[in-house]
């Protein structure tokens, strides 16, 4: 995680006194520093680095290449990196130009406060240390979305082979629907059909099969008398009632 990350601050400038002095203040605050005399050195130590430095604190006063010079190269080798340049009031133009190119974020003035220089420090260190967990949130995101791609690809792929399925059972109702419809129709059965089907299942009774068929008759004849009784009443008619058995006087 980024609260284990080791800050490494690299410090250069031309009087090494200087330079130890800020090394001495990292220290105290247990971050890493690595000391360079001038310039051209240290783009040197920025290149073999094993990891960027998160930060870096430069004069701007140095033979052959000047401050605001080297962290300008120092910004394209590592753009990520936090940048300080010392430097004196008299230098405020120098200064107003290296911010609007991006080749610094602060500026320490000379003769610069120990306690102001280290809270400069975990300014520029927590700068840098946001830099990181962004880094790591938009790595997370990125793996998240692509486990979300690929789910959304499986969601997809199965949802084909669903739709698949399913227009193939659609497929064969329908099938089965046109072949039902294809089948020959059976011949309507006549009254005279029906009674000698029943009279071949109970004759074999004997007299108990002819009293059911007798029942089944005369329930026969009194669902049809209700069901004419009915719609006569519904038509404004009456029907007779019918005669039970012999009402001779």
């Amino acid at each position: 995680m980024t609260s284990d990350h080791q800050h490494k601050v690299l410090v250069v400038d031309d009087d090494a006194q200087v330079g130890k002095a800020i090394c001495r203040i990292l220290a105290m605050k247990k971050h890493e520093s690595v000391y360079a005399e001038n310039g051209e050195s240290a783009l040197e130590i920025l290149k073999t680095a094993e990891q960027p430095f998160s930060l870096i604190i430069s004069d701007q006063r140095m033979p052959g290449m000047q401050g605001t010079q080297f962290l300008e190269r120092a910004k394209k080798q590592n753009p990520e990196t936090i940048r300080f340049l010392i430097t004196g009031y008299s230098e405020m133009k120098t200064i107003i130009n290296a911010v609007n190119k991006g080749s610094i974020q602060r500026y320490i003035s000379k003769p610069w406060d120990n306690n102001e220089l280290a809270l400069a420090i975990d300014s520029g260190i927590r700068q840098y240390t946001q830099f990181l967990e962004n880094k790591a949130l938009i790595s997370l995101a990125k793996k998240q979305n692509a486990k979300l791609y690929e789910l959304n690809c499986e969601l997809m792929e199965t949802t084909k082979a669903q739709a698949k399925e399913l227009t193939a059972i659609d497929t064969e109702i329908l099938s089965a629907e046109t072949q039902i419809k294809e089948l020959p129709s059976p011949p309507p059965t006549s009254p005279t059909e029906i009674i000698l089907e029943l009279q071949e299942i109970l004759d074999p009774l004997g007299e108990k099969g002819q009293e059911m068929l007798n029942n089944l008759f005369l329930q026969t004849i009194t669902a049809l008398f209700n069901n004419f009784n009915d719609l006569a009443l519904k038509n404004g008619f009456e029907m007779p009632d019918p005669v039970r058995g012999d009402t001779h006087e």
